[in-house]
């Protein structure tokens, strides 16, 4: 699976055996449990099934229970608490065999006019001088979780995952450009479940930066999630994940991002609490 068709076919659902469960299939990420964006993006899919045509996400809010097992099917449950004419709250429950892994509340709502404000979009280099100085380096691209099977392309701003450049005291903060590639003609509805495959991303990088290299001297692993949609961008197109971290304490970090499309609109917010244990050994 090369293209963005796999992306929309990984996040679209199989009836289950009741009209309140769907079936999402597993993924192997190269790491322990499923990518967390897999839960956000399929659990998002399943409560489209159950919201009616004319809204869409406006945020979600997740806790990952477990890991997950890359190797069963993932059930997801919908549950309605709200059904009002401008919005539609849904409760999420996803579990493989019959133990939950990972449970999600959603918020839907009808398109509205109203007055608009925004976080500046920060100056840094566009996608194709990264691209340029990443080549003129001779590197390829940093591998993580959510570009496996190549469904999403991402190009890093800063260099702190270059393991030469890697060492403790580095800031709290990674920037990247992301993209899906052929995404053009998703529908809105899956535009946002893509985002919220993407949104989980490199978040939880953020807070062990400071401190060493993730994966060699920190436990990491996301503990919960929140997304709030502001617009539907086409997903095919560049965009920019800002990202920090604001605070780490009690082996745990907290991150933040924004995401903006080239021409600098604001698309969603998140922010997200990591594990962040450092190995013994270290």
């Amino acid at each position: 699976m090369t293209d963005a068709t796999s992306l929309t076919d990984l996040l679209t659902l199989s009836a289950g055996e009741d009209n309140e469960t769907w079936i999402g299939a597993p993924e192997t990420y190269g790491a322990v449990g499923i990518y967390g964006g897999h839960f956000l993006g399929q659990a998002l899919s399943a409560a489209f099934e159950t919201v009616t045509p004319d809204k869409l996400a406006n945020s979600l809010h997740a806790y990952f229970l477990k890991a997950g097992n890359p190797a069963l099917p993932l059930a997801y449950r919908v549950k309605h608490l709200r059904d009002g004419r401008g919005y539609e709250l849904r409760s999420v429950a996803c579990s493989q065999q019959g133990e939950d892994v990972f449970h999600m509340t959603a918020s839907f709502k009808t398109d509205e006019d109203g007055d608009e404000h925004q976080k500046t979009m920060p100056t840094v280099p566009d996608v194709e001088h990264v691209v340029a100085e990443r080549e003129s380096r001779g590197e390829e691209r940093f591998r993580f979780p959510m570009t496996v099977g190549g469904r999403v392309e991402m190009e890093l701003i800063s260099d702190h995952f270059v393991p030469p450049e890697f060492k403790p005291g580095r800031e709290p903060r990674l920037q990247c450009w992301m993209r899906v590639p052929n995404a053009e003609s998703s529908s809105q509805r899956m535009r946002q479940c893509m985002l919220a495959f993407l949104a989980d991303g490199t978040l939880m990088f953020n807070s062990a930066l400071p401190y060493g290299v993730p994966f060699r001297t920190h436990r990491l692993t996301s503990l919960d999630q929140s997304v709030w949609f502001h617009r539907t961008p086409d997903v095919s197109q560049w965009m920019l994940y800002d990202q920090r971290s604001t605070a780490a304490a009690d082996a745990r970090g907290l991150n933040e991002g924004e995401a903006f499309d080239q021409t600098g609109r604001i698309i969603m917010s998140t922010a997200q609490e990591s594990m962040l244990r450092r190995v013994p050994s270290q």
